[in-house]
């Protein structure tokens, strides 16, 4: 039987419990007798472009749970695509094969290039959303007391917690509505469309960008607002745009799309690559370093092995990707000089066939029967 079948099957707190590795007493105890914020510590990291992020870190059991919770909802997605025949290229946020280099690749070489973000993406699925979606939508259709269980889990202060392992994959099943609407009026605009969390991104090489997606503030070049197409689905949908962070970018500046370059074939900031080769000169050099724009917080090896790692990876990406456009243009090469061939023989000895008769070459002629 399926995970998706299992879950299905489902009927209360002991088949979760089984479906997720734990004891059914173990589980009752995280979720009813421990108290919400005794499961949680909370603290602040910095945002990249000013201000912090409060996380929500759940606690070493309810993490486990919430784990193997994001593995058997992610086995389930999986199975539901399979079964519709659906590659779903659209979202590519914390998801097995998808990553950020697969995000940014499906907007390389392009004119325009729109991102906006959606506005508290997490805390805008609350727990009504969450067990509404596990009843209602027809690929779970899970018993109530089951989705109230996953919506418990899932769930804390009203809305999925920044910290769980299981809130991507949930925000992803609950988004993915939106997202196929969004893919729609996309492709009906000539654009490209993805999602990775709560960026969005759309591109295209139109001569000039569809307004039905964005159009430029009154009195302005350059100031880019979403368009009422845009609006109307994202609200419709139960979530909200963050104006502030919403920018349009052209071919003949630098293209950015989830922290990769993407103007023409992937690539990091050169920023990133200058800062990352001196704090290798600086650990070589001195033996130690510091983060980048912290002078006083030292890096450590792990830090700067994962810096390095990300280059690398990128790097290995273009590569394969050029050793594949290789192998392809070798086989147009081959399949072109076939036909070449096909036509120079052809020439000589041409075949005709028709009805009763066949004629292999102006010499030869054939009779009735």
């Amino acid at each position: 039987m399926s995970s998706l079948d299992q879950l299905k099957a489902a009927k209360g707190l002991t088949d979760v419990a089984q479906l997720v590795g734990f004891s059914p007493t173990g589980l009752a105890f995280v979720l009813y007798k421990k108290t919400p914020d005794s499961n949680y510590h909370k603290f602040e990291i910095p945002k990249r472009h000013g201000g912090n992020r409060q996380i929500s870190a759940p606690e070493p059991q309810l993490k486990l749970i919430q784990r193997r919770l994001a593995d058997l909802l992610q086995d389930c997605a999986e199975q539901v695509n399979a079964k519709r025949k659906f590659p779903d290229t659209i979202s590519h946020g914390f998801k097995r094969k998808r990553s950020i280099v697969t995000n940014a690749d499906r907007h390389r070489r392009r004119r325009f290039v729109f991102n906006v973000d959606l506005k508290d993406f997490f805390a805008s699925i609350n727990f009504g959303r969450v067990r509404g979606y596990f009843i209602k939508n027809r690929d779970f259709a899970l018993d109530e007391r089951v989705a109230t269980i996953l919506a418990k889990i899932a769930c804390y202060e009203n809305g999925l917690p920044q910290g769980s392992p299981c809130s991507p994959i949930v925000s992803n099943l609950v988004a993915h509505v939106m997202d196929v609407h969004l893919a729609r009026l996309a492709t009906g605009a000539s654009c490209a469309y993805t999602r990775y969390a709560d960026d969005l991104t759309f591109s295209t090489n139109r001569r000039s960008f569809p307004d039905e997606i964005a159009v430029l503030a009154e009195g302005s070049s350059r100031e880019w607002l979403a368009g009422s197409g845009l609006l109307k689905i994202v609200d419709t949908s139960g979530f909200e745009l963050n104006a502030g962070k919403t920018r349009m970018q052209y071919r003949d500046s630098r293209q950015e799309v989830t922290g990769l370059i993407v103007n023409r074939k992937l690539n990091v900031r050169r920023e990133y690559r200058h800062t990352t080769r001196a704090m290798v000169h600086r650990l070589i050099t001195a033996g130690s370093f510091e983060l980048a724009g912290n002078a006083a917080q030292p890096g450590t090896n792990n830090q700067l092995h994962g810096m390095l790692g990300f280059v690398d990876e990128i790097d290995r990406y273009n590569q394969e990707l050029d050793k594949r456009r290789a192998e392809e243009r070798g086989e147009e090469a081959r399949q072109f000089e076939a036909i070449q061939q096909g036509i120079h023989l052809s020439s000589i000895h041409p075949l005709y066939v028709s009805v009763g008769r066949a004629y292999a070459g102006d010499h030869l002629r054939g009779t009735d029967g």
